[in-house]
Formats: structure tokens, sequence, C-alpha cells
């Protein structure tokens, strides 16, 4: 039996809602990161696995500055010191979309790092671990502009370069699983999205456009576990062979906040594949929304759902519906300083929301001069769209622009 700890989408490099700690000079949602990947690391030596497989996304964009890869660096020298083996799959954050450029963990192969692999292309790799061989089939983020340089491919549509690219995955997986050794147990690692899979936040960071694969390409036979990465939410598509996402191991922002973060503990044999989902400290985040415009007390309704809440070390935000009188009523400095007593980590907005009498044009100097907030605004344009936009639509848009807006307070 092999034992794998999957995991996928570290992100390293992503500060958004936090702060610089004095004490080590990074910023806190740096260390948040890092905390969880240290987290996964102890659990997976705990557990006595034979190999970490990172299915892709290591860092938070294609070019991390040297303070993340330093950082992770030394986590992969920590699983070397343990004798384990690293798999290491490139996803849409580390791959340059430039013909020529390196990727982000294009060095630890330069480098010849021993025992460390790095699969930035399609192909079927054997890797020895203390247990025995292990057989990958990696099929890593793929980019369009390799087929798009063809000439074959000059003036082709991008339906066609679609349709081009997929076929040539499909048969590499095929074609690599009817090469697998029946009596070697057998892995794909697979970053991108997978048909049925529910998306989350991540589209809001994707870089490139998804190639979504069906389900019936990646479950070959002679395939044990299917190990993917890309997709934040943890889910399992299928069990034989089970296609599991371990999702990313921290939240990235309000769109993930009732997510559990966390990574897999595969158990593999030649035929079969056991694997628990292991959840990890991932920061809290809270967003308190309320309409108070039919209480006579806003700002009592407000300090109440606030006690009730468990804010410690959590990233929070406000949202309140009131009138333009209970407005005049609310200061943010009071909200913000109730949510700091109850010990909440970074206040990532406090947004008082004034409905007007009647909807006014968006030009209007009038209505801005009265105070209208960047967001509010995006919320009236948002609503007055026609034909009408989805509601989950509206609020998945409002939760992108509450990111932008906390980013420039940061």
């Amino acid at each position: 039996m092999i034992k794998i700890l999957h995991l996928a989408d570290l992100h390293i490099g992503v500060e958004n809602y936090g702060k610089i700690d004095p004490a080590t000079g990074l910023h806190s949602r740096l260390s948040d990161y890092l905390d969880r990947l240290d987290e996964a690391i102890a659990l997976g030596i705990d557990a006595g696995v034979d190999l970490v497989l990172i299915a892709g996304d290591i860092y938070k964009n294609r070019s991390p500055n040297p303070t993340h890869q330093r950082e992770f660096a030394r986590r992969l020298s920590r699983l070397r010191s343990a004798g384990l083996p690293v798999f290491i799959l490139t996803g849409n954050h580390d791959i340059s979309p430039s013909l020529g450029r390196a990727h982000s963990v294009e060095i630890f192969d330069a480098l010849g790092v021993e025992g460390v692999t790095v699969a930035d292309r399609p192909r079927l790799h054997t890797i020895p671990t203390r247990s025995g061989p292990l057989q990958i089939i990696a099929l890593p983020w793929v980019t369009r502009h390799s087929l798009m340089t063809r000439e074959e491919m000059r003036g082709a549509s991008f339906a066609e370069i679609e349709y081009e690219l997929r076929r040539r995955l499909e048969r590499f997986v095929v074609d690599a699983a009817a090469r697998l050794d029946p009596d070697t147990p057998a892995v794909l690692a697979f970053h991108g999205s997978v048909d049925g899979a529910q998306m989350g936040a991540e589209r809001a960071i994707t870089l490139g456009q998804d190639l979504v694969m069906a389900r019936s390409v990646l479950a070959q036979p002679g395939v044990d576990y299917v190990a993917m990465g890309h997709i934040h939410k943890h889910q399992a598509l299928g069990s034989v062979p089970p296609l599991v996402y371990p999702g990313s191991i921290e939240r990235v922002d309000f769109g993930e906040r009732d997510e559990p973060k966390g990574c897999v503990i595969v158990e593999l044999e030649r035929g079969a594949a056991r694997w628990q989902f292991h959840q990890l400290a991932a920061r809290p985040f809270v967003s308190i929304e309320k309409d108070v415009r039919a209480s006579s007390d806003p700002l009592g309704v407000i300090a109440t759902l606030i006690e009730r809440q468990d804010l410690r070390q959590a990233v929070v935000r406000v949202e309140v519906q009131a009138t333009r009188e209970q407005a005049a009523t609310l200061r943010e400095e009071e909200i913000r300083a109730r949510l700091e007593q109850a010990g909440a980590f970074v206040i990532a907005a406090v947004t008082i929301s004034v409905e007007r009498a009647s909807r006014r044009r968006y030009g209007d100097s009038s209505e801005l001069m009265e105070g209208i907030t960047p967001r509010r605004a995006l919320e009236i344009f948002l609503g007055g769209k026609q034909p009408p936009l989805d509601p989950r639509r509206i609020a998945e848009l409002l939760a992108a622009a509450d990111e932008l807006i906390a980013e420039e307070k940061i």
C-alpha cells in the first residue's frame, strides 16, 4: 500500500485582508497560507505518507517574489529531509502565457532537486517511493498558444483550437492509461475543470480560460485515483476511480467563507483507493448582513448581531441596509470599534447602504455629492441592468468589488 498526501491550490502570496507582522516582517495572510501548508505537511508525516502530490497553483501568480519562493523551498526541504518524494503539477497560476518564459516552479527542475518532480507537460511518470513504485499520469494546465503558433492551426477559430486541444489531451490520457503497468498502482494528476464540478470563488482569480474535461476521459481503466486541482471547493466526483478535488488550503475571500479547507490522504493499492479529507484550521471569514430599515434601534440590532458571532481572529465585513435617517446615526467608527472589541482580526469593510426614494440617473452628480459609496454605485448599476442579472451573479460581482476595495485599504 502506498500513502499519498494530496494537496492543491496553495496560492502562496495571496495577501488580501491582512497586515504586516512586525515580529516576522511577513504579511499575516502569507503566514496563514504557510501555516496551513505546515499543518498539512505535519499531518502527512504523522500519517506516514510515502509521497506528496501537489496538483497545481503553488503561488498566487506566475511571478512569485523571492520571499514566497524561499518559504515554499523551505517546505520542500522539510519534506525531502523526511525522505518524501514530492510531485508538483503545474497549474494555471504557475504557467506563463508567453512562449519560452519559465514557469514559477521550473527552478526546482532546472536545479535537479533530488526527489522533486515538476510535471509541466503531459507525460507518464514512475516515481519510486519507500513502499514501491507509483505511476502518475500528469495532465497539467495546458495553454492554447502552443497550438495557435502551429502552421496547421493558422487561421483556426477559437472553437477549432479548443476542440483540437481537447482531442489531443483526451488521446494522451487514453494512450497513457493503455501503457500502465498492470501490477503497479496508478494515479492521474489533473489541474483543471471537470464536467459536473461545483465551481467557486476561483472563477474570480482564474488566469486563463478553463478547458473542461469529461469525467469519463479521466476515469480510465487502470487508473486507481484521480488527484485534481484548480477548483477551491473540496468535492469528489465518482468513486471508481475516485476523482477528488482537495480544495484550496486557505480561504481566498468571502466567497469561500463557508467552505472547509484541507487536504486528502490517500491509501492506494493496485485496483483500490481509500481516501479521507482532513480539514485544516483556515482563517474564518464572517459576513454580517442586515436590513435595519424597520428597526427603531438599528445600532442595537447590529451590536446584537456582532455579539452573537464568534469573531475571534476572523476577517469580518458588515453590510447594512438603512434609511437615510438611520444612516446618519450609524457611525462606521463605532461599528468598527465593536468589531475590534469582539476580537476581529481584520475588518474588511463596513458598508451602510441607503435606499433611495426614487431611482436616479447614474450620472446624477447630486447623488454622488450625498455620499454614495463606490460599492453602492456598482450595486445600483447592476440592479438596473436590462435584462435583469441573476441575483447570484450580482452577489459574486459585489463580492469581487469588496475584495478590490479591501485591498486598496491594506
